[in-house]
């Protein structure tokens, strides 16, 4: 038996033809690239089957007994499947009029037997991957649409109150005997709101330059324990207000090739998340591994934790963002993990957490060396 090449996706490709010859032939050739082939021997049974298989792709004879590869793609075509799964044509005949029929019914491409392994081959990746592409754009589309529309509230939401704090001002100083005690609280809360305002759009500007920056970022190798060190210092205030204790685990001579600025930014902002959501006096464990040219860091907290439900969604862009109140009445904006998750994605690295409510949360990434 030959060897399959385990490194290509296994997509799922439905072969329709009533040659048991020529299905041999094709599952043969699939079987190598490591394709799931599922084999039907009518257009009949294609029809009646499509649905329990939900193929990647379609190879489609167009000459069988009872119905043709034309009318089979021509119903598919009916229904919509052809917009979703590519069809492939198998024919003998290459002649323009037919081929235009087969593209009119809905098929993407043909193949004329008997049909060159390589070509087959070539012809039916490019599809795949085709169809993969169309699929991430549509979903990356979706989730902006839904994000964009939950951030335009937030927006909204924020300026509400910005508004509705300047207009009890401006009120109160239009009033002679206005109370210099009470405008001070109004003009603090509108310097509060429109700070939170002006930290919520900043990270909408800095998400959606990381999605949409193409050029790569600037690769050093750095040394993990300096960057560390440095990330608490500068916040040593906050941890000293809280009486936040940080343990540090990580092997001497710590060194990234990836970049450093980034990485700096991702571990500042869960170190920040971390200590927002710790308790007074509380504990915070950070780690950084390595397992050949990958990074592994942990940042571990034992505060007030997160439901299951909201921590499978933690990273989205198309779900509501819960409002991000610590400890000591901290406010957020809600995009923190949304940004690291951008650009982790950019180190071409992972990321997640696990967590329990009252059980404090413990996110971990991984990054590979990209020297």
């Amino acid at each position: 038996m030959e060897k399959r090449d385990t490194t290509i996706s296994p997509f799922k490709i439905m072969i329709v033809d009533d040659d048991p010859l020529v299905v041999k032939a094709l599952e043969k050739i699939l079987f190598k690239k490591n394709y799931l082939f599922f084999s039907v021997n009518s257009g009949e049974e294609a029809l009646e089957m499509i649905k329990e298989i939900e193929p990647d792709m379609i190879l489609l004879d167009v000459f069988m007994q009872g119905l043709t590869g034309f009318e089979v793609c021509s119903e598919l075509n009916k229904r919509g499947i052809t917009k979703k799964i590519p069809v492939i044509f198998l024919t003998s005949n290459d002649q323009t009029s037919e081929v235009i029929k087969g593209f009119t019914n809905g098929a993407v491409d043909y193949i004329i037997k008997p049909f060159n392994a390589e070509e087959l081959l070539a012809r039916v990746q490019t599809h795949l991957e085709l169809k993969k592409a169309r699929e991430e754009i549509k979903l990356m589309n979706l989730i902006k649409t839904r994000f964009f529309s939950i951030m335009t509230n937030d927006i909204k939401d924020a300026l509400t109150g910005v508004k509705g704090v300047a207009e009890f001002l401006h009120d109160e100083l239009k009033n002679d005997s206005f109370d210099i005690e009470e405008i001070k609280k109004l003009s603090d809360l509108l310097l509060a709101d429109s700070t939170e305002l002006y930290q919520f759009v900043t990270g909408l500007i800095k998400w959606e330059h990381i999605e949409t920056e193409i050029s790569l970022p600037t690769l050093v190798p750095f040394n993990a324990e300096k960057l560390l060190d440095d990330l608490i210092h500068e916040m040593d205030p906050v941890l000293k207000e809280k009486s936040i204790l940080i343990n540090k685990h990580l092997p001497n001579k710590h060194i990234l090739y990836t970049s450093k600025a980034i990485v700096k930014d991702i571990v500042a902002e869960l170190l920040k998340n971390a200590v927002k959501y710790s308790y007074e006096g509380g504990r915070i464990n950070i780690t950084f591994e390595k397992e050949k040219n990958l990074n592994i860091i942990k940042v571990e907290d034992e505060g007030v934790g997160m439901d299951k439900e909201v921590a499978e969604h933690v990273f989205r862009l198309d779900t509501p963002h819960p409002k991000t109140i610590g400890t000591k009445n901290e406010k957020g904006i809600g995009l923190g993990l949304v940004i690291c998750y951008a650009q982790v994605r950019k180190l071409n690295g992972n990321i997640s957490i696990s967590s329990e409510k009252l059980k404090g949360a413990k996110v971990t990434v991984t990054l590979p060396d990209l020297e």
